[in-house]
């Protein structure tokens, strides 16, 4: 259980850092081509290139902020199902009669409602 739990804990942080890097880079990217173009350019779009380089800086600061919350709903998540799964399992050490009572009523209601639409 405790490798399942590094092991997702490490996929999420490989994604969250697989998007930041791409923010990274698509920011790097984004500043070398404004550059370029303002070198080109005659001085008066200084404040032009200026304003793209915060708008680069502003949408990056954007998605790296929506992967860090991705990351951590997405943990949420993982420890929800966790939770779940644990309750489950105690309900079922707990009462292992009932539950196999359950199981067997809920299979048997299931296959009656898929049974009746196969006779139709």
């Amino acid at each position: 259980m405790d490798n399942s739990n590094n092991s997702i804990d490490s996929k999420i942080s490989n994604a969250r850092e697989g998007v930041t890097q791409i923010g990274k880079d698509l920011r790097s990217d984004a500043h070398a081509t404004i550059d370029k173009i303002a070198d080109k350019v005659p001085p008066a779009t200084d404040r032009l290139a200026s304003q793209a380089h915060d708008g680069v800086d502003k949408v990056a600061d954007t998605v790296e902020n929506a992967s860090e919350r991705w990351a951590a709903r997405g943990k949420q998540v993982v420890d929800g199902y966790k939770n779940i799964c644990e309750t489950s399992r105690t309900r079922v050490r707990a009462a292992p009669m009932v539950s196999v009572l359950v199981a067997a009523a809920a299979g048997y209601g299931i296959s009656k409602l898929l049974g009746s639409r196969n006779n139709k």
